[in-house]
């Protein structure tokens, strides 16, 4: 029944050749590294960039000053979310996937390229603001889009296992921007005056002509060409998952904001932070953090196949449970100005993420019609209004009461909050429609 809080539909009677739902898992996971490197090296670089495109700002006026650009590009994700989303149930899942990926690679090149405020004055920071804006719409539309082809093509009996790709590669793509910001720091310090930070932005667009490549040659998703799931069934793919599936949306939110929350806070903001704050440096900081994504990337696909056996809510709901109650310890063990404690705390905290972060069960929330767009509605509000604003609210907050702590009590608060919402949430066996 539409707008039921269900494991929701994907066709049973639907057989997917493994050689074709290979394709399309590397097809949207290429695609999907790429995008999230992309969107990484800002967050890894914000501090860099301020000085070149802000020049003004200086110690932790420059941090906020970054995060609050970083934050524009998921500002920025709803409406390309239902943009990208409502094309996806309209004209098709892959062309769509093939556009947002060279779209997004070409902002990040031109970052790449920008003249700094020394040279054009306040115009570059008005450039590279546009910029993220167009990173973030395509990002939007990435998160959703791709998540529902990869589970479109995914068998039902490993649906969580393959979708759970989705997660992982979010990950894989955080930590090869982390990587790329973190060797060109290393092997080349800097103040943003030499130019090396724009190796990195410039490499996107190679990355995105093969993401591009990758994408158009996969066929379209089975369940989306099926009769029940031709281009064009849902004239109003939008007013129909407002109107009849607000239920699943409410779940849907909680859970991805939970999940985006944490993984900005403890992913984008606490590296900067303690770079900031400690002795510790920028680009150790971002190496170490490598090493939580590469766990968070690990977890994610394991729980998934446990979703498979075990079921999407009791995995979800073990891990927010989890969350809630060790994310304040285990932010005050990554905080104690230590690289290996950073790293065990984001190792934990990760691994958490990924089980959170269920793409199956997303995915599984909206019958075929309104699937991208449903899920795009969802993570793209939930990211925009939480994810993206995580690291400038944990700056302030963390400013206002000089506990360092605090984000940490967010995330607990969030994670609860998701636990709370998901308690209604019944999932049955679930056959795409």
């Amino acid at each position: 029944m539409a707008g039921d809080i269900t494991d929701n539909a994907l066709d049973a009677e639907t057989v997917v050749a493994p050689d074709t739902s290979r394709r399309a898992l590397l097809a949207a996971c290429e695609g999907n590294v790429v995008e999230w490197y992309d969107f990484a090296i800002f967050g890894a670089l914000g501090v860099v960039l301020v000085q070149v495109f802000f020049p003004a700002e200086e110690g932790s006026d420059a941090l906020l000053a970054a995060f609050a650009v970083f934050a524009t590009a998921f500002l920025a994700r709803p409406l390309g979310a239902l943009v990208v989303g409502r094309r996806g149930d309209l004209a098709g899942r892959r062309t769509t996937l093939a556009s947002v990926v060279i779209v997004m690679s070409l902002a990040t090149a031109a970052i790449g390229l920008l003249p700094g405020h020394a040279r054009i004055g306040v115009a570059a920071g008005v450039a590279v603001v546009a910029l993220r804006a167009v990173q973030g719409g395509a990002a939007g539309g990435e998160l959703g889009l791709a998540a529902v082809f990869i589970a479109e093509h995914a068998a039902e009996a490993r649906r969580g296992a393959v979708a759970s790709w989705h997660t992982a590669t979010l990950a894989l793509g955080v930590a090869l921007g982390f990587a790329a910001a973190g060797t060109v720091l290393l092997v080349a310090p800097d103040d943003g005056e030499s130019g090396w930070w724009r190796i990195p932005f410039l490499l996107a667009l190679p990355l995105g002509l093969v993401g591009v490549y990758v994408r158009r040659v996969v066929a379209e998703s089975p369940v989306f060409k099926s009769p029940s799931g031709q281009p064009g069934d849902a004239r109003r793919p939008l007013g129909e998952v407002w109107t009849e599936h607000r239920p699943a949306v409410r779940v849907g939110f909680a859970v991805v904001a939970a999940g985006s929350l944490t993984l900005n806070t403890w992913f984008v903001f606490l590296p900067n932070h303690l770079a900031a704050t400690t002795s510790l440096d920028l680009e150790q900081t971002l190496l170490a953090t490598v090493a939580g994504l590469l766990v968070t990337a690990a977890a994610a696909v394991g729980l998934g196949r446990l979703s498979d056996v075990r079921g999407r809510r009791p995995v979800v709901r073990a891990c927010l449970a989890t969350l809630a109650v060790s994310v304040v310890p285990l932010w005050l063990v990554a905080t104690n100005g230590s690289l290996a404690a950073m790293a065990l705390g984001q190792s934990v905290v990760g691994a958490l993420v990924g089980g959170v972060l269920s793409v199956a069960m997303l995915a599984e929330l909206f019958p075929t019609r309104v699937r991208a767009t449903g899920l795009a509605m969802t993570g793209g509000l939930a990211t925009a209004a939480f994810g993206g604003t995580a690291p400038i609210v944990g700056q302030v907050l963390v400013s206002a009461t000089g506990l360092e702590s605090v984000p940490s009590l967010y995330v607990a608060l969030a994670a609860s909050l998701a636990l709370v919402m998901t308690a209604g949430w019944h999932a049955t066996p679930s056959v795409f429609d």
